[in-house]
């Protein structure tokens, strides 16, 4: 499991979505600690039924990211921890067991893959007829946009995240033609 990775908590009945943003090696969820309540713990008390040499796994939701840092995932993966902190967006100490990856066999079914939409073309060549660079990104799949060193993400539904400046015009001409 590799930083960037996309995870669910296999535990959760209705997990959110959330990336790996790092995966300290020989760190155990022993040596992991974290305040809440004003208390201190580690991942291992906060995970009973994983032995406590279990490898650590910090993930943030993407439903944090999103709002938080908008163009995180337009960063190279291993900037995302780095990013993280400095974005203060929550991360969360996970047993790896306790995750499996969002294109996993045992939890993805390839009827439910995202495509990339037919219109992302139209869309590509409208934003790069207005001065923006844009990369497909298949394995998202998502749209990368950039603008004057401001960069935007497009996701295969037509959300677009990213800081402010030019994201009204990006959604414009996302939901013109998506």
């Amino acid at each position: 499991m590799n930083e960037g990775a996309r995870v669910f908590d296999r535990e959760d009945d209705d997990p959110d979505e959330a990336v790996v943003v790092w995966r300290p090696e020989g760190t155990t969820i022993a040596d992991w600690e974290y305040e809440a309540d004003g208390e201190t713990y580690t991942t291992a008390e906060s995970n009973p039924d994983y032995d406590a040499d279990e490898q650590l796994v910090l993930i943030s939701f993407v439903d944090e990211l999103d709002p938080n840092w908008g163009a995180w995932s337009a960063h190279d993966p291993d900037e995302l921890y780095e990013g993280v902190q400095e974005h203060d967006v929550p991360h969360y100490g996970f047993p790896e067991a306790r995750l499996v990856e969002a294109d996993s066999e045992d939890d993805a079914d390839e009827d439910d893959a995202v495509e990339v939409p037919a219109e992302f073309e139209t869309i590509r060549e409208r934003l790069e007829e207005n001065g923006f660079a844009v990369a497909l990104d298949e394995d998202a799949p998502e749209l990368h946009v950039e603008k004057y060193g401001t960069e935007y993400a497009v996701a295969a539904d037509g959300t677009v995240t990213g800081d402010d400046g030019l994201r009204n015009r990006v959604t414009s001409i996302v939901n013109r033609y998506l």
